[in-house]
């Protein structure tokens, strides 16, 4: 049932997802788990739906953790919701206040929103807690040779080459019409 939640959620039936949820218990007398309330935020959340999806996460009969509350911040950045955005921030510290994720997100809607004194004051309490954003990084594999890189990671040994062919891309792009988010 967690895969035709999860497909509901990124098809954008939130009727069918949430008619499927309902006759778990219902129909088949199956008890939802953390995993598939977590689906259904997803599904409101990508849908617009947060304050549905944030009641959800409060009448959940077991308690909501990181990953649901994570859902529904992400939700709340992608819909500009800085209200309860802050409020799911919040929850996601009580949970784990040394992790930079809600910190970093939270930081940046404010950002988006021009909120600077904000922004210090969440970049401010990373620093009273100790909290230091770690690096992003991705890795793929090419013939076999696993390559990891990290964000402004500068010492490959092809870096120019790298860079060169990024910068052509960037041009293609922009030729192409893409405009870049400043996010």
């Amino acid at each position: 049932m967690i895969g035709v939640l999860c497909a509901c959620s990124h098809a954008g039936l939130v009727e069918e997802g949430r008619r499927y949820f309902l006759s778990m218990t219902r129909d088949y007398g199956l008890v939802p788990m953390k995993d598939h309330y977590t689906c259904m935020v997803d599904l409101l959340g990508r849908a617009g739906h947060l304050d549905e999806a944030k009641s959800l996460i409060e009448t959940m009969p077991v308690e909501p953790d990181a990953v649901v509350w994570g859902s529904l911040l992400g939700a709340c950045k992608v819909s500009r919701n800085i209200t309860l955005g802050k409020y799911v921030a919040e929850k996601l510290l009580e949970i784990d206040p040394t992790n930079s994720a809600p910190y970093v997100l939270l930081s940046n809607m404010y950002a988006e929103h021009g909120k600077w004194g904000d922004v210090r004051k969440v970049r401010n309490m990373m620093r009273h807690h100790g909290v230091i954003k770690q690096p992003g990084y991705s890795w793929i594999e090419i013939m076999g040779d696993m390559h990891t890189f990290m964000v402004k990671d500068k010492r490959h040994p092809q870096k120019r080459e790298i860079f060169s062919v990024l910068k052509d891309l960037t041009e293609q792009m922009k030729l192409a019409g893409y405009i870049p988010s400043m996010v």
